[in-house]
């Protein structure tokens, strides 16, 4: 009796299940004949051709990016559930990215220059930039004749162009400030979204910003430091990570030993590296 319930269970399980599934869905493949991406549905029925070189998973608007690729040149198209172009490769745009933090914004390539468009294929910020990054707090990294600045959803120059690199800001932090990586001399310092240098150029190499905490390497050796820039794990370590709740390190790569630290940075003691 409890082996029939529980295949009912399963049944039912499995029906309604199958009730969630989207029956229009497509998902991209590649082709074990010609080596190029296409479309099937879930019956693993062909509905668009394998026929590009590339080919992302259809948005939540039902479009997707695709590209075919001649010699060393790439180009990019947008096409609908049923193959149609939305974007032509004939528009000549060497990147298209759909998946953008604004709504609607499509993030383009073309003749080398970064851009946004919408939807009705409006320019919302000029192909003018040599390098352009995602919008967070209303706030993009780009490049213009060899320097990083900001600029907004306006396309008005917020921070200036002062840096060799830059990269895009972080979510909200604690005290309610973005920061973002920025670079001059080949060391890497923190700006905030009102564009103080809130942490110096010290570091040549940093992770992104996790619950409040940067880890970073400075003269060969890894530590951490806080949003604020102070260093609250010792820069002593050959290589270090975040675990679940605590801050593990090793002074040597190939040690068993770990030294572990709370998010405050305060020595909790330490211990042998669990093996795999």
């Amino acid at each position: 009796m409890k082996a029939f319930l529980h295949i009912l269970f399963l049944i039912s399980s499995i029906i309604s299940f199958s009730q969630e599934l989207d029956k229009d869905e497509i998902f991209p493949f590649r082709s074990r004949v010609n080596g190029k991406i296409g479309y099937i549905n879930w019956n693993s029925e062909i509905v668009i051709e394998p026929q590009y070189a590339s080919g992302t998973y259809f948005e939540k608007d039902g479009y997707a990016t695709v590209s075919i690729k001649n010699d060393s040149i790439e180009k990019f198209a947008v096409i609908d559930l049923k193959g149609n172009y939305f974007i032509s490769f004939e528009e000549g745009y060497e990147l298209i990215s759909l998946n953008n933090e604004i709504e609607n914004w499509i993030l383009v390539i073309k003749d080398g220059k970064w851009g946004y468009i919408n939807y009705d294929k409006e320019i919302l910020i000029p192909l003018e930039y040599d390098s352009l990054g995602d919008f967070y707090g209303n706030l993009a990294y780009a490049q213009k004749d060899g320097k990083y600045g900001f600029v907004n959803s306006s396309n008005k120059i917020v921070i200036d162009f002062e840096y060799e690199r830059a990269g895009d800001f972080s979510s909200i932090q604690s005290d309610g400030f973005r920061y973002a990586r920025v670079e001059n001399e080949n060391k890497i310092g923190y700006i905030n979204n009102k564009g103080i240098l809130v942490i110096p150029y010290l570091y040549d190499y940093v992770q992104p910003i996790f619950k409040g905490i940067i880890i970073a390497k400075k003269d060969k050796k890894y530590g951490c430091i806080n949003i604020k820039g102070d260093i609250i794990v010792p820069f002593e370590f050959e290589i270090i990570y975040h675990g679940e709740n605590i801050i593990k390190a090793r002074k040597e790569l190939m040690s068993n030993k770990e030294y572990y630290y709370n998010r405050q940075g305060e020595f909790i003691g330490n211990g042998t590296m669990k093996k795999r």
